[in-house]
């Protein structure tokens, strides 16, 4: 038995996760983000991943990542694509709006200054002649930004699209890989390869502020499946 700093031991931990091939046990109390994404990641590899730990929230994150992997990436997605298209459908009802809104004040211009102010035709139709230049310009202009939405939403739904599948068969692999149990009897740490691991009374949740000295001892593949039985048995 060896006695470590806690940076030590999870830089440990960290390295017998990304060292695993085939399988990979971890027991803990406690997790943080980083290693539980970094557990999730290995399940979504193909490499087979138990967790037991005696935090229900930890252990309900880990069933839901099961259903929900991917989701927040997908609603970011999705959130920008509705964007695009909101300021697409905004554009496009300006461009008939404009036109409209132009032309009739520039009809109305005409008729005030040639039949009220009783000026020349040429006079009267100048200012209906700015309004449909700047008219046309304005749908030009409009016309310009739809197309460059229209290419700009096709490209993110084919993303989407990608990205629905990859993150299916993501999904699928963490639920065919990762199994969790949740046990109020674990007040340790155990992390196990297939081929070399350890225990620790540390859990993995990295606090850097407040460096703690913890046991540290190898284990052997009977005593983890032993281990892994008593835990699993009596959650």
């Amino acid at each position: 038995m060896d006695f470590l700093l806690s940076t030590k031991i999870l830089e440990r931990a960290r390295q017998v996760i990304l060292n695993a091939d085939k399988e990979i046990t971890v027991i803990s109390p406690n997790f943080d983000y980083d290693f539980a994404s970094l557990l999730l990641d290995r399940a979504s590899r193909g490499i087979n991943t138990t967790v037991i730990t005696s935090n229900p929230d930890w252990a309900s994150w880990f069933e839901n990542k099961k259903k929900s992997y991917g989701m927040d990436e997908i609603n970011e997605l999705v959130k920008e694509r509705e964007k695009h298209k909101r300021e697409q459908f905004r554009l496009m009802r300006l461009r008939i709006i404009t036109p409209a809104i132009l032309t009739a004040v520039g009809v109305s211009a005409f008729l005030l200054i040639h039949k009220v102010l009783n000026t020349s035709v040429y006079a009267a139709v100048l200012p209906l002649v700015i309004l449909i230049i700047i008219s046309a310009y304005a749908v030009m202009k409009f016309q310009k930004r739809i197309a460059e939405l229209n290419s700009t939403i096709a490209i993110q739904q084919q993303s989407l699209d990608q990205r629905l599948q990859e993150i299916s068969n993501i999904r699928q692999e963490i639920q065919k890989n990762l199994k969790c149990f949740l046990n109020p009897s674990v007040y340790f740490t155990l992390v196990y390869n297939g081929d070399e691991g350890f225990v620790t009374s540390l859990p993995l949740s990295d606090d850097s502020k407040n460096e703690k000295v913890s046991f540290y001892e190898k284990v052997k593949k009977e005593e983890v499946d032993y281990v892994v039985r008593l835990l699993s048995k009596s959650s």
